[in-house]
């Protein structure tokens, strides 16, 4: 098959004023696409102000649709994907932008060159993200080598029963997938995502048809609005109105969503991931799809509760945990420290005084007037969302590190590009 054109959807519910960013980052792109926002919102104020908003922009390129009623998310997700297929029949590449994400100033530039090398291949990336629950704002970069890795599915299934999540892992809100794997999985699946968390469905079964993908180790792409992430207010469990939109819309197996988990009363992010992992293992039991670590995966729920807001919750399931065999790892009696290198100490030290908090206006001062990209591996703080958005989406690249490669831990090869 050939690169024939590139479409993004948008699934939005009751977002209007982020979704309209997520428009705005693909409309301002120096590449033709297509884009069909669908709009699941409950709200009438919500639907007629990204109603009004993409109006102007209207064309046989850009479609606004809303279902014929309102539908759980992993139903939207369908619903939008089964629409744009239909509505784009000559295109020959699907992504997914989630509203509360962003394409950084060029993105999909990168990206439509490599869907155009590599046709075949699905092709994931990593997402960097603004932490704007808290003030000051800051701006959260991953290592990034900019190197394209292809993946066997089969090392990602592994990595998951350990359970390691790597950016690798192929969840549609973070990759570019051809017409033919989107048509592939609806044959076999009767649709293209189901269950609880779409995005972990689809990659289950990306996983399981697919013996290879490719991984681009850069993050085109930002995430932010944490106060309205599903996902951050499950780890900080906090029922906020759009967590409880979601939960309410669940479907319930005996008042167990994650009942596919060693542990179903977990209600935490890894639990609810997981829940699609070892669900897709049963349902098919597929050799793609490995039993999980279970003192691992026990030590990732615990991490996740340092998270948790709620004192006497967070002690209610590191019980849990506890009563079903997690130990914390100790010597001595204390928990176990990592040693650091003085030579690595002293250069943290340095990146530390030189990206500092403080050092943000002088950055950005060289950034605006003598275009000097500021290290990408900073700590940076922004007083307002909006700045913090135009440092992510218009200054910085990314935080590059030609050291840093996911290669060797993915057992991948490098691919050109």
């Amino acid at each position: 098959m050939a690169y024939t054109g590139l479409a993004v959807v948008i699934p939005t519910r009751n977002r209007a004023a982020i979704a309209m960013n997520a428009i705005r980052s693909v409309l301002d792109q120096p590449v033709e696409v297509g884009l069909l926002v669908s709009d699941n919102s409950t709200s009438e104020t919500e639907r007629e102000a990204l109603s009004n908003f993409c109006a102007p922009y209207l064309s046989d390129r850009f479609r606004y649709l809303q279902p014929p009623q309102s539908l759980a998310m992993p139903a939207h997700w369908d619903w939008a994907i089964q629409n744009a297929l239909d509505l784009y029949p000559e295109t020959s590449h699907f992504v997914y932008l989630t509203d509360r994400m962003m394409f950084r100033k060029g993105a999909l530039v990168e990206l439509t060159r490599l869907a155009t090398l590599y046709p075949h291949k699905v092709i994931s990336y990593n997402h960097d993200r603004i932490v704007d629950n808290a003030i000051p704002i800051r701006v959260e970069q991953y290592p990034a080598s900019e190197k394209l890795l292809e993946v066997q599915t089969l090392q990602l299934s592994r990595l998951v029963s350990q359970p390691i999540f790597h950016p690798a892992l192929p969840r549609m809100l973070n990759c570019i997938v051809p017409r033919p794997v989107l048509r592939r999985i609806h044959d076999r699946f009767g649709n293209v995502f189901s269950s609880i968390s779409p995005d972990m469905n689809f990659c289950c079964r990306c996983v399981e048809l697919e013996n290879s993908i490719l991984f681009y180790d850069k993050a085109p792409i930002f995430h932010y609005a944490l106060n309205r992430s599903n996902g951050a207010s499950a780890t900080r469990a906090e029922m906020t109105a759009d967590y409880a939109d979601f939960t309410a819309n669940l479907p319930v197996h005996n008042s167990m969503p994650n009942f596919a988990t060693p542990i179903p009363q977990l209600k935490t992010v890894v639990n609810y991931a997981l829940h699609e992992y070892c669900l897709f293992k049963q349902q098919t039991n597929s050799d793609k799809f490995f039993d999980l670590d279970m003192q691992k995966y026990l030590e990732a729920n615990a991490n996740e509760l340092n998270e948790v807001a709620d004192p006497e919750l967070k002690a209610e399931m590191r019980a849990l945990l506890i009563a079903n065999g997690y130990r914390e790892a100790t010597t001595n009696g204390q928990p176990t420290a990592t040693r650091i290198g003085f030579a690595r100490r002293l250069r943290s030290k340095i990146k530390r005084l030189l990206t500092a908090p403080a050092t943000t206006p002088a950055w950005l001062f060289l950034a605006r007037t003598l275009a000097i990209r500021p290290p990408g591996e900073n700590s940076f703080e922004f007083a307002g969302l909006e700045e913090a958005i135009d440092y992510a989406r218009n200054i910085s690249r990314g935080n590059l590190s030609r050291r840093r490669s996911s290669k060797e831990f993915l057992q991948a090869r490098e691919l050109p590009k």
